[in-house]
Formats: structure tokens, sequence, C-alpha cells
């Protein structure tokens, strides 16, 4: 067996996410690759909520649809998954409690009994089931008892009772579960690290030596503000939750100004009301990173589902025209390095860039090789600045020497159009060189890109793709024959010698979109015929999603 994907399904306000953060953790530590994910809806209490986890031993990057094993903690929730059991699956339930039978779920799958709540019960403390399952799931796959029991008391730490009934109640669930086997893998014999998207964003602006970070919570982006949020003191990073998305944004914007590399988070929703902020750092050309971590639009849409719907949206973001660099991560480990680039090129080239995520990322954790902490990407380039200072000067790149407040140089900045000095202009003619001067910047921008990863292009089929897709078309074009890929995690601006590669191919793009925003982009710098397949119903792109679309559109 190469894999095994577990599945813990219950309501909000259950426990789910802590003990599956810890099973997937225990796992991680005992020598298991892992990918996690999550299905929840957008309520403090109640609600479906289900914790995906898929082991193996080797890296995964995306999860397989079919669950092997379901613990189930509530019976309607377990119904509505009943589409991802199959013959094999093996369906763990509390003995006392109304369970989904064979007749409701329609397929044969396996039954195993635990008595839950009787056992949380003897060990003092009711409400511990949720422990219990936990110890019953290391127990099947005979994780060691001591890795758990550390989380525990991290996670109870000064509680002494607490903490003593949730020990009982693990070590109960791990006795109970001893006669059942299941799967096991090869352990790793090499350094990995789990690590979620997150994680990887936050410590990648932390590596890039960002400073300040503005922010108003929005769903899914609000999990980099907390991560920088609980690092700040240890890293020296000034936080401030701002009232609204629009006085992040021009906070973060005097931030950069006054020599602080500087990030605000946000989602699509909190994006759009930052657009005259993105154009004041475009006119002023001070660097600016902002996360836009996606969630299904429009208006609120799906706080706690994922999407790539805003890609267009980031690259017309901000009233005018003027350039921005457009980076979406594939991994955690990925958002850690291409973290660290976003905050090296807004302040090389002193423009907008934004970090595409999604919920899937942000919330998803995976076993990752250690990442790459790029020294480089820490310089800096502010000068000091001399007297008549001209903090627009023209140049043949459109990168002026730029100086911050508190130097030698009086450095001046005006949302209007200005000339060489910063002086407000209504001169035409310097009105058309600094638009130029502007503008010249996209061409250096496209030497900064790094190269997608290409894999079998000379299969009739290619498959194109972009951002945290990349996991589950790797998966799928292995495991057939004629198809290969292309995927990127810059995508904007893009190198138009991609077509020499796709020229006389069948080229799709697979997207979390209705509208192929990929495609429509690739096709506008190629001229080539691109088709897209896209999945908009809130759930991530899997490898079994890619391959029924495929035969629906004929592809195959």
């Amino acid at each position: 067996m190469k894999d095994y994907v577990i599945a813990i399904s219950g309501e909000a306000g259950q426990g789910i996410n802590t003990i599956g953060d810890m099973l997937a953790l225990s796992l991680f530590r005992n020598g298991y690759c892992v990918f996690t994910d999550k299905s929840y809806h957008s309520r403090i209490r109640g609600g479906e909520y289900v914790y995906r986890i898929r082991i193996s031993g080797m890296p995964l990057y995306s999860m397989r649809q079919e669950f092997d094993l379901v613990v189930s903690l509530s019976k309607s929730t377990t119904l509505s998954q009943i589409e991802y059991f199959h013959d094999e699956t093996v369906l763990v339930f509390d003995s006392d409690s109304e369970h989904v039978t064979h007749e409701e779920a329609g397929i044969p799958f396996r039954e195993v009994k635990f008595p839950f709540k009787k056992v949380a019960k003897e060990a003092g403390e009711p409400r511990a089931q949720n422990v219990v399952s936990l110890g019953a799931l290391l127990s099947l796959f005979r994780v060691r008892r001591e890795i758990p029991e550390k989380l525990v008391r991290e996670a109870f730490e000064g509680k002494e009772e607490v903490t003593r009934a949730n020990l009982l109640a693990l070590s109960k669930g791990y006795e109970i579960a001893l006669p059942v086997e299941v799967p096991a893998f090869q352990p790793l014999a090499r350094e990995y690290f789990l690590m979620n998207g997150t994680e990887g964003t936050g410590l990648g602006a932390i590596a890039a030596g960002c400073k300040f970070l503005a922010a108003y919570p929005m769903t899914p982006g609000t999990g980099v503000m907390t991560f920088l949020a609980s690092n700040a003191l240890k890293h020296s990073i000034v936080v401030e939750q701002a009232e609204d998305e629009i006085a992040a944004v021009n906070m973060a914007v005097g931030a950069s100004f006054a020599g602080a590399r500087s990030l605000v988070t946000t989602s699509g929703g909190g994006f759009a009301l930052m657009q005259e902020g993105v154009s004041l750092a475009a006119m002023t050309e001070t660097p600016l990173v902002i996360v836009d971590a996606q969630r299904p639009a429009p208006a609120t849409g799906l706080p706690t589902r994922t999407a790539q719907e805003d890609l267009h949206f980031v690259i017309h973001a901000g009233h005018g025209e003027f350039p921005k660099y457009v980076v979406a991560p594939r991994t955690a480990r990925d958002a850690f390095e291409i973290t660290q680039k976003a905050f090296y090129i807004a302040d090389k080239y002193q423009i907008p860039v934004i970090i595409l995520l999604s919920q899937c990322l942000t919330d998803s954790s995976a076993t990752i090789e250690k990442p790459t902490y790029i020294e480089e990407y820490l310089e800096r380039a502010i000068v000091d600045g001399e007297e008549n200072y001209k903090r627009y000067i023209l140049t043949s790149n459109g990168v002026s020497p730029r100086a911050i407040p508190g130097g030698k140089a009086l450095v001046k900045v005006d949302s209007d159009e200005h000339d060489e000095y910063g002086h407000i202009t209504e001169d035409l003619k310097i009105r058309k060189e600094m638009v130029e001067k502007r503008m010249k910047k996209l061409d250096d921008l496209v030497r900064e890109l790094s190269e997608p990863l290409k894999f079998n292009l000379d299969a009739p089929l290619v498959l194109v793709g972009w951002g945290d897709s990349w996991g589950a078309i790797d998966e799928f074009a292995r495991s057939r024959k004629g198809v290969g890929y292309i995927h990127y995690n810059e995508v904007f601006p893009l190198d138009a010698s991609v077509a020499n590669l796709l020229r006389g191919k069948k080229v799709v793009t697979v997207e979390g979109n209705f509208t192929g925003q990929f495609a429509t982009l690739l096709k506008s710098i190629t001229g080539l015929e691109v088709k897209h397949m896209g999945r908009y119903d809130g759930r991530p792109i899997n490898a079994a999603w890619i391959a029924k679309e495929i035969e629906r559109e004929g592809l195959s």
C-alpha cells in the first residue's frame, strides 16, 4: 500500500482540530510522511468538520479522495462523507452512540466499535472522548506513546488535573485499540519538517527581515497575521491590527516609506478595499508586500473553503497602469522561500508584490524537506542620498536610487504625478517620462522569474497549473502515460517564451476557478489555444477530480 487516508468526522466544538493536529504531529514524529487538510463550516459550534490526514513513506502534496479509515464523532457529518468510502473503509465509532449503518451507506464498509464515552468517564473527564479516540488512532498505527503524551502536557500546561485526566484518557484509548492493526510504512531516514502554508509564509517573512505587519482579520488570511503576532517580540516585528483594511494597507505603505520591510495580510474581500493603497505604493514607488489568502467569492462567499479566483483581480489591482509582481506558492516549503523573494523584489524594484495563497494551502500541513534560507534576499536597495537628491531620477531600467527619511537627503513623495525631485507636476512631457520610467521595470521583472516546474513535455497532453494545485497535477501526471505538465509559482508577469514549449500540444489549465483565469493570461502572452478545467465548488483540486474532468472533456 502506497498511502493511507484517515478522516476524523464530527462537528465544530468537538475538539476535532486539536486531535487532528496532535495525530498528524504524532504520526510525523513517529516517521510517517503526512499531508493534512480540513473541511469545515464557517461556525464556532456545530456544522460539519472533517480533518483528513494522508500518510505514506514518501512526501505527499495533495489529498487522495477516498477514505481508508474514518473516526466518526457525528453521524450526520459522517453520512455527508459517504461518497468517499470504499468497500474496505474502516469506520471507527463509539459503541454507545448512534452510528452510520451499512443500509444508510449503501456500501459494505468495515466496522470497529470502541467505548469512547465510557472510557472518557472512567478517566474522570467526560469531555475527553476526542482524546480517547486520539489514543486509539495512535495505537492503531503503533505510534510511540511518549510522543502524544508530550503534546498533551504542552496543550494543558499549568492545568495539573486536566492534564492528568487527558493523559489517562489517552492511555486508555491506546489500550482499547491494541488488538486492531492497520498498514505500516517505512519510517523516514532524512530530515523533514511538518509545516502548513500559514507557517511557511510567516517564517518566510521573518527570514526576509519583515519588521512591520498591518492587518484587519479576514479568514483565511488571519493565520499569517496571528503567526507573526505570536513571534513579534522574538523577532522585533511591530504588529498593528488596524480598524479596517484601508488603514492597514496605508500603514504598511507608511512603514515601508520609513524603511521597514512591511507586510499586509488579508483575503479577497479585504484586498478589494486596499486598491487605493496599492495604487499609492505604485505611484510613490514604495515597496509593499500583500498576502491575499483566497477563498470562494464574490462578497463574503465561503470563508472556510478554498479557491483560485483572485488571479485577474490582483494582476489588475489598483487604478491606473503600473508594474507589479504576483507569486503563488505551491507548498509550505515554497511559501517560505518565495515569500523571501517577494520582499526582495518589492525592495529592489520599489513595487507592490502580491502573494496569492489559498485556504487549502494555509490550513494544510505537509511533510517537507528543510526549506532554504536565501541570504541574498535580505539585501536592501537603500541609499543615503545627497543634497539635491532626486527621488525619481530617470534611469535606464526605471529604478531610481531610494533613500529614506532620516538620512542626508530630503525625501519628497506625493500621490500626484511628480518630477524627478518628487514635486507635483502638471507638465505632460514629464508625465509621459514618468509613466515610461515605471513601466520599464517590467522588462527586468521578467528576467527575475524562476523557471516553472516541468514534467514530460514530450507528451501530447500538457496540463498547466499555478499555486497549490501542483501536488494534485504532479500526482495525476505521474500516474498516466501521455500526460505532462508545466507549473508556475510566479504568475505575473509571464515569460512569453513558454509558447515554444507548448506549441503543437494539447494545452489545458487546471485551476480553482470557473473562467480559466490562467488560461486567459497564457493565451494573451502566447497566442496559443488553451483549454481549461475549473473546480469552483470550494473543495481542493485532487488527482481523482482531474482524472474525472479529463474523461468528461474527452481529453484522455
